[in-house]
């Protein structure tokens, strides 16, 4: 029969445990030669033609032997030392507990060889040397160490040689019938061949060793040599990757190359000692040997067989952790990571790495039947551990529970498989050790449960009684405290078993058909064990131990308490990170009647039961994240004051003790930086970011959010560094990318701005121009990869707060607010409608395919219903707030996702309709979450304001902006110009004085100023209920320090946008935005929108699911509409202006004096001042030079209009280009754009100025020729000041969706000029500039005194001059008939209201026969004349 065993090839093929099996068949009639040494040692020797290696030899007492063997290579011996030996001389140096190499000395000749010299006695191991005279060796070995082998190279003595083998105290065991060892190349078989005696052909090789079968102890087996063999296979796995210190892998004397390929050394070494082992010790070692193979079979490579070799050991004994857990394993965002190779490490790094999905899903299969076999092993059916498990071990039971929740977790099909694992790993460690009975193992149920109750308990201390509620569900009296509960044998767990249903109803009240939020200190947390598990001494029960008594519990050692305590706040984190993230927001915990709707309440209660037990800076970076995003309050007493605690603060708290762990964490420091840059405190949050940065350099996440504090704080272009430093570790990262684009925007540093399809203009990453499809924008530019991440934004709503509507209410709870608002029962056909709409959400819908944002849905319909209900109660005249509730906000909400990209940065990006309307949509989504989940909202809406005295309507303007400010530029008098005979003024603002001028006297204007800058959301909404306030105007919009907040608790019955945001908020609480038909085409209003769609003949009211009638739902795919308000349009231009009354100081003219002066003289005066002024801006320039000028902020730059100015400036070569250094690290990026794109040349025609004084500013603005408007956003409140200073504005209203692209459009027709000012493709402004440019012409002249001046002729002269002369008579000037139109939109909005025609499909608005029936905008008449006049050059010639 051929030999399997013949060679390295055939070792490495015969590797895994079905191959051995094979190869043990195949070789059963082979047999071993055994060699005696005096009736008391063995040596085993395979029969093969070359010499081999003696393998193992011992002896049961010091006794010399005398044999000749023919030893010609190593050979490896396990020595047992000899602690009787204290005086042992050691020949070389040892600093390992094993040897694998010793010296040799020549000990002096003994006359006799059967006797041992006695001067070597105390030596354990002795080496004779022959008669012959040859040279022999002697090994000494420490006697302190543990058992070890030796190996001896043999290879220069004789052929024929003496040994002696000592050893004291030795006890045999057995032998199998024939036993076969592995050998330096060899691999044997481990079962005995059905004969004992050897073959003839065996016996006649070796006549003189040869004996029949003797029935001999088997000397192999005792525990001793096991220990032995195990340690020399340790050392050889070691020392395949790197030698032990102080050791080497073979003899010194060897003459042979030492094997340094670990591959080699698996192969030849240890995988036939594993083998050997395995047959030697089949009960007691095998496992551990089948392991060890599998080891080695995964360092060389083999995954396969490993997996093979270690599965077969598991199923031998389940709980043999080595080969399934390793010694370390912990959770890293659904990875395994392990110190040591084993099964589940090798298996789920295969899975991960392979690009086959069939091989990845066998792998994880593989990982999942392992888990469930010992699963099922080691646990009984009632959660108790079974008793292989040891007490030490319980942490890696855990640890297979947490390896199959993180694989179940990857399949979205197994989602609840993967937390009921999670639920058993942490459950196993609640059960009491025997011989308590079955009641007394508890589930997550009871630990959730009991939490709760410990929390309240704990909480009690410090921040008022347990609610009664609680404590009558479980038994206790109202006023029980946690001392009393101390102080008494209260068993937390089999109270919550025995009283689950009643406690469980009482949180769900408490919270709202849901958990409520325990917001606890650390102190409460710490304390939260030793409330739990109080009957074992604030250990986990399974852990601890039944005393002998039975009478009570041991406490376990610190190490089982650690581990098992680490272990279960990892299974405890993965849940609290599952509850916290979860697309699907319901979890089903066994034991809970229904599904438990999850909200951050249950994360919060799992981030505190794993800090209990784990204390980590990790688990309280954790914990102050998922605080600061909840909206909850509480209080907590120091001495007899109450001191309020809310999400936010109880974050900072957990930070700052996370850092007291670890000073230098660096997630720790960002987060904390975080909160302090939300309250404000820049420089507080950038010197925790820089620190963090210092820890960390590569830490994305801390750069990018140092890069929003320094751009908070101005310094924008500074901002740079940190964001591109950001993007550089990560691309993708949504606030890194979109930071570093609007700051570069902000300096117009455009390099890598790709070309987008509006205008095709782009620039390449080196600042050159591109094209749209150039090859040098094939990969993605900024402005696409900015796109494509704010889009994933937007859909990933779509995944969260699911089922969040039926977790509020009932369809017939919702039904009822609907009821509520119209003040009736729903008719038949209404029914049908808002049933069918409702039931969407009870039934399956695919949120994603459908665009269904859930926490939309709810947001909006309750900003749809709180103005209705004021309403009724308004028409009821009595205080009936118990009538008109406010449906509870769904403690089951997670705060809402926003994009990176502001709704003001829309202002300025190439973005689609939709994408506009969902940024604001979303922000305002947070916004309304943030305060409508406020505990301080009473529960009824806020009552609506009683009628209108004597007709006197109360107007609330809200405004961060009441300082030097463009807003107050604007607004200046129009508090003073309102009619107090019909309106009472409110103004409040939100930020401080500056000290400058403009806040003194609008706050005397106002009839009530209150200065709310230090006041609280609730505060302000409360001053605006008690003051009766029938309007609110809200004058920020999304711009920075505004209040939305206040708005969004619907403080009072009509809201409105104005002025200060030129575009939609996208926000439900929003009733109209005051602008006009130029700056908001009425077909871009969703009102009008669904009118449109409603007239269809085919249309119904349910084409889009979730609209709630008009209103329509933002997500609505359509690009069709972007505002989501309706409209109130003022006639002219719905911007404001005070120039009139502001700025006068250039004439030093009233308008009644500027009316009785010539118009020659005015306007021979204004030459006279615009050359003496141009000469002090630009001495170097000539008369004749055309000055062209744009003073907006340069982040209004973008470099498609750049691009037109430059080629105005090559087509018009006697001109310059006036820009602001606003900011100033924008001056080099303009320069180096004109350079590359237009030459030096031209470059140097672009010249720059510091910015103005708002008066220096707006007089000098006359020194510009024609004002080049800025077009993706107009020129706002500049285009104001350029038009008073009678310089011509050319603009192009380039986008119909975006109002901020048409203001100035709308500002020069109030001119009565604008046909003049206003083009419709960027050719046409390139042309119209280009041609009013080249009408100029400057000549010298002098006037009636003789004084030399230069008089302009032509048609930009002649609009200039129109301009100015008739600039007291244009409406874009009359601020009082400004006042009084908006006057009019007030009184207009009040009547809708009160009539109930502003709600579209009500009652009133179907009988109504007003203009609100054909539109929902209110369209403002203005009877006053205006006369506007035309001069011509001739008049003035």
């Amino acid at each position: 029969m051929q030999d399997v065993r013949s060679g390295v090839d055939t070792l490495a093929q015969a590797l895994s445990p079905s191959e051995v099996a094979q190869s043990e068949a195949e070789n059963a009639s082979e047999h071993t030669e055994y060699v005696m040494f005096n009736d008391h040692s063995t040596a085993v020797v395979e029969t093969q033609t070359r010499s081999p290696t003696v393998t193992f030899v011992q002896l049961s007492r010091y006794y010399p032997i005398s044999h000749s063997l023919c030893l010609s290579r190593p050979c490896s011996f396990p020595i047992f030392p000899r602690s009787s030996y204290p005086d042992i001389v050691y020949p070389v140096q040892f600093s390992c507990p094993f040897l694998s190499v010793m010296s040799f000395q020549r000990p002096p000749p003994s006359p006799n060889h059967d006797d041992l010299d006695p001067q070597y006695e105390h030596l354990p191991f002795y080496q004779q040397p022959p008669t012959s005279g040859h040279a022999a060796g002697v090994i000494a070995v420490p006697t302190e160490i543990n058992p070890l082998i030796v190996e001896c190279d043999f290879a220069t003595l004789p052929t024929r040689q003496t040994l002696f083998l000592a050893q004291t105290d030795m006890s045999f065991q057995a032998p199998p019938p024939s036993i076969q060892v592995a050998t330096g190349h060899d691999v044997l078989t481990e079962e005995a061949p059905t004969s004992s005696s050897p073959t003839a052909e065996t016996a006649s090789s070796h006549p003189t060793h040869a004996l029949s079968a003797p029935p001999q102890p088997n000397v192999f087996a005792n525990n001793l040599s096991r220990d032995a063999l195990l340690a020399y296979a340790y050392h050889l796995y070691g020392i395949a990757g790197q030698p032990l210190a102080g050791l080497t892998s073979l003899p010194l004397a060897n003459p042979l190359p030492a094997q340094s390929v670990p591959e080699q050394v698996y192969k030849l070494q240890l995988l036939p000692l594993l083998i050997t082992l395995r047959s030697l010790h089949p009960q007691d070692t095998a496992v551990e040997a089948m392991s060890n193979i599998g080891t080695t079979m995964r360092a060389m490579g083999r995954n396969d067989q490993a997996y093979e070799w270690w599965w077969k050991a598991i199923q031998i004994r389940p709980t043999y952790w080595d080969a399934i857990v390793g010694d370390f394993i912990h959770f890293n965002d659904l990875a395994l990571k392990s110190a040591k190779e084993n099964l589940f490490s090798m298996l789920l790094s295969a899975a991960q790495n392979t690009q086959d999905s069939e091989h990845s899903d066998i792998l994880y299969r593989r990982i999942l039947d392992v888990c469930t076999f010992v699963q099922e092993q080691s646990v009984e059916e009632n959660g108790r551990i079974r008793s292989q498990v040891m007490i030490e071990d319980l942490h890696r039971l855990q640890k297979v529970y947490f390896t199959s929740a993180t694989v179940r977790a990857m399949d979205d099909d197994t989602q609840q498989d993967a937390v009921r694992d999670y639920f058993r790993g942490i459950e196993v460690t609640l059960c009491q050790p025997p011989p308590s009975v079955h009641t007394d193992t508890y589930t997550i149920r009871e630990l959730i449960l009991a939490t709760f109750v410990a929390g309240y308990l704990v909480q009690s201390a410090t921040d008022g009684p347990v609610p009664a509620e609680v404590l009558e569900s479980i038994g206790k009296p109202p006023g029980t405290s946690l001392g009393m509960i101390l102080t008494s044998d209260f068993d937390i767990f089999r109270t919550v078993k025995l009283f689950g249903d009643q406690l469980l109803r009482a949180l769900l009240r408490i919270g709202g058909n849901t958990l409520p939020f325990l917001l606890l200190l650390p102190d409460h947390v710490s304390r939260l064990p030793t409330l739990l598990f109080q009957m074992s001494g604030g250990v986990l029960p399974a852990i601890c131990s039944t005393t002998p008594q039975g009478l009570g519990l041991e406490r376990p050692s610190d190490s089982a308490v650690q581990q098992t305590n680490s272990m279960t706040s990892t299974l405890l984190l993965a849940l609290a990170k599952r509850c916290q993230d979860l697309p699907v927001s319901d979890i089903t915990i066994p034991g809970f009647q229904d599904t438990l709707n999850v909200n951050h309440s249950l994360a919060i209660t799992f981030y505190y039961l794993a800090l209990s037990l784990t204390p980590t800076p990790s688990t309280y970076n954790n914990m102050g994240i998922i605080l600061s995003m909840t909206s909850s309050t509480s209080s907590y007493d120091i001495g007899a004051t109450s001191v309020p605690l809310d999400g936010y603060t109880l974050a900072r708290v957990y930070y700052n003790i996370g850092l007291q762990l670890e000073p230098s964490h660096p997630h720790l420091l960002t987060n904390l930086g975080s909160l302090y840059k939300d309250q404000g405190k820049l420089e507080e949050a950038i010197r925790l970011y820089l620190r963090a940065i210092s820890v960390k350099p590569d830490f994305d996440i801390a750069l990018a959010n140092l890069g929003n504090a320094v751009k908070d704080t101005g310094r924008t272009w500074e901002a740079i560094e940190y964001y591109r430093r950001a993007v550089d570790l990560n691309p993708n990262l949504p606030e890194a990318l979109c930071g570093l684009v609007n700051s570069m925007a902000s300096v117009c540093d455009w390099r890598g701005w790709d070309a987008l399809a509006d205008d095709g203009f782009g620039v390449d990453s080196l600042g050159n121009v591109s094209s749209l499809g150039s090859p040098r924008t094939a990969a993605p530019g900024y402005m696409q990869r900015v796109k494509t991440i704010c889009q994933s934004q937007l859909d990933a709503a779509y995944f969260q707060n699911v089922h969040c509507v039926r977790a509020s209410h009932t369809i017939e709870g919702w039904i009822n607010w609907l009821e509520l608002a119209f003040g009736r029962p729903l008719r038949s056909q209404e029914q049908h409608h808002w049933r069918a709409l409702i039931g969407l959400f009870y039934g399956r819908i695919d949120h994603v395919r459908q665009y269904v944002n859930e926490a939309g849905f709810v947001i909006r319909f309750l900003h749809w219903l709180h103005p209705r209900l004021q309403r009724q109660w308004y028409l009821k005249a009595q205080p009936y707030s118990d009538l008109f509730l406010r449906p509870p906000f769904p403690r089951t909400m997670t705060p809402p996702i926003v994009p990176s990209i502001l709704p003001f940065n829309t202002f300025t990006y190439p973005l689609p309709p939709r994408m506009v309307r969902l940024i604001s949509h979303r922000n305002d989504l947070r916004i309304s979450y943030t305060t409508l989940s406020q505990p301080w909202l009473p529960k009824h809406v806020y009552p609506p304001p009683s009628p209108a005295i004597n007709g006197v309507l109360n107007i609330g303007y809200v405004s961060n902006d009441v300082n030097n400010h463009p807003l107050s530029h604007l607004m200046f008098s129009v508090f003073g110009f309102h009619d107090k005979q019909r309106f009472k003024i409110f103004l409040y603002t939100t930020s401080p004085w500056d000290g400058s001028v403009y806040r003194q006297k609008m706050s005397k204007d106002a009839d009530v100023f209150v200065d709310a800058s230090s006041w609280s959301t609730q505060q302000i909404v409360e001053h605006i209920v008690q003051h009766n306030i029938h309007i609110l105007i809200n004058l920020g919009g999304y711009t920075k320090g505004t209040r939305n907040d206040v708005f969004t608790t619907r403080p009072c019955p009509i809201q409105m946008q104005l002025m200060g945001y030129a575009g939609t908020l996208g926000a439900g609480w929003c009733d109209y935005l005051v602008c006009d038909p130029i700056s908001c085409p009425e077909d871009l209003c969703a009102n009008a929108y669904w009118r449109k769609r409603r007239a269809r003949p085919s249309s119904s009211n349910t084409d889009v699911p979730l609209d709630l009638y008009a209103s329509i739902d933002p997500e609505d795919l359509t690009d069709d509409w972007v505002f989501v308000e309706k409209f109130v349009y003022m006639p002219h231009t719905f911007m404001v202006t005070d120039h009139k009354q502001s700025y006068r100081t250039d004439e030093n003219l009233s308008p009644e004096q500027r009316v009785l002066t010539p118009v020659t003289a005015l306007w021979l005066d204004e030459e006279t001042r615009r050359m003496q002024m141009r000469l002090q801006i630009f001495p170097d320039i000539s008369y004749k030079t055309i000055v062209f000028a744009n003073f907006n902020q340069l982040y209004k730059v973008d470099p498609s209009i750049y691009a037109v100015w430059l080629r105005i400036l090559s087509r018009v070569p006697n001109s310059i280009l006036w820009l602001l250094r606003f900011p100033v690290a924008a001056e080099e990026h303009l320069l180096r754009s004109a350079a590359l794109w237009a030459g030096a040349e031209v470059a140097s025609r672009v010249r720059f100025t510091d910015v103005a004084q708002k008066e220096a500013h707006i007089h000098r603005a006359r020194v510009a020729d024609l004002f080049l408007d800025t077009v993706e956003c107009n020129a706002h409140t500049v285009t104001a000041d350029v038009l008073w200073s009678g310089t011509p504005v050319l603009t192009f209203p380039k986008h119909r969706h975006k109002m901020c692209s048409r203001v100035a459009t709308s500002m020069v027709h109030a001119t009565g000029f604008g046909n003049q000012m206003v083009v419709h493709s960027l050719q046409e402004y390139e042309d119209r500039a280009v041609a009013l440019a080249q009408s100029l012409v400057y000549t010298p002249s002098t006037d009636k005194d003789g004084t030399p001046i230069v008089r302009g002729q032509g048609e930009l002269i002649d609009l200039r001059r129109n301009i100015f002369l008739n600039r007291d008579r244009m409406p874009l000037f009359d601020t009082v008939r400004w006042t009084r139109n908006i006057e009019k939109a007030y009184q207009e909005a009040w009547r809708r209201w009160v009539e109930g025609t502003q709600f579209e499909q009500s009652d009133e608005w179907e009988e109504c026969t007003g203009p609100e029936k054909q539109s929902g905008s209110i369209w403002v008449k203005d009877e006053e004349p205006y006369d506007i006049v035309q001069y011509d050059d001739s008049q003035f010639t």
